[in-house]
């Protein structure tokens, strides 16, 4: 292992939002360990369930390299894993980091611990080649008192998520976040996104509303950015609407979900302490 003693390798895997965390990470990590070569493994596999890599399509970002050697040596790490599973090599966990002397990562830590505090990431969006859709919308919400609400449904009633997220981020929680906002906030302007606008309109209060869901597939980011510019936030249990509060416009007052997930080890530790949440 001499050879790779002054090397570190993060896996990236994951959502838009996951990337940014990983992104965070990586910043976080890079400043811990000046001196060491610090590559980049990008999944595939994992990261095709969504889009793919795209953090440095929608940010003005420096992601780490990739190998052959950190591509190699990941594998065979993977491998030894399953025969010696406490192996000290390899840092896998999604919220801290257990093994600051580890030599592979899972670049996406659930914390803000290592969000960095500097501005360590910026939109790299072209505003004038946006739709007039979204033009549009964004003039509305720079000159409002803008108020996004992201509801996600979708892939959490899944199979796969459902367990994970059933019964989370309830209807009681719009709502009381809702009736709290409109007490500081005169003159609210409600923007919407969502994958399941109908659900919302049935379900959720929309006088004076915005319903954002032209934004789809490859072009789902554009959603964030819309909710980065936004005043006020109301967020899903989503990384994805977690950074559309945290960047961007400096948001006067975010609303998050008591139980972001059915977990044993509760909620992760990612919140602002002014932050309110029901």
């Amino acid at each position: 292992m001499n050879a790779f003693i002054d090397m570190k390798i993060l896996v990236f895997t994951g959502g838009l939002g996951n990337q940014i965390f990983g992104y965070a990470f990586y910043c976080w990590i890079k400043d811990k360990f000046p001196q060491q070569n610090i590559y980049g493994i990008y999944n595939h596999k994992k990261l095709s369930e969504h889009y793919g890599l795209e953090i440095n399509k929608w940010f003005n970002v420096i992601l780490p390299q990739s190998h052959w050697k950190a591509t190699f040596l990941t594998g065979i790490m993977y491998i030894v894993k399953h025969l010696c599973p406490k192996i000290r090599y390899l840092d896998l966990n999604q919220r801290l980091c257990i093994n600051e002397n580890a030599l592979i990562y899972f670049a996406f830590k659930l914390s803000n611990k290592y969000i960095p505090q500097y501005n360590w990431i910026t939109w790299k969006i072209d505003e004038e080649s946006l739709s007039f859709q979204n033009k549009q919308t964004l003039e509305v919400i720079r000159k409002s008192e803008s108020i996004f609400i992201h509801v996600r449904r979708g892939d959490y009633l899944s199979p796969k998520y459902i367990a994970r997220f059933e019964g989370t981020c309830s209807v009681e929680y719009y709502n009381k976040s809702i009736e709290d906002i409109k007490k500081h906030v005169d003159h609210p302007k409600f923007f919407y996104f969502s994958d399941d606008i109908e659900w919302v309109k049935k379900n959720l209060p929309f006088d004076d509303a915005y319903f954002i869901d032209w934004n789809t597939g490859e072009n789902s980011p554009l959603d964030m950015f819309l909710m980065s510019q936004c005043k006020y936030a109301i967020i899903a249990n989503s990384t994805f609407s977690y950074w559309g509060a945290m960047l961007g416009r400096k948001k006067e007052l975010v609303y998050y979900p008591t139980r972001w997930i059915n977990s044993e080890f509760g909620n992760p530790h990612i919140f602002p302490e002014d932050w309110k949440t029901y």
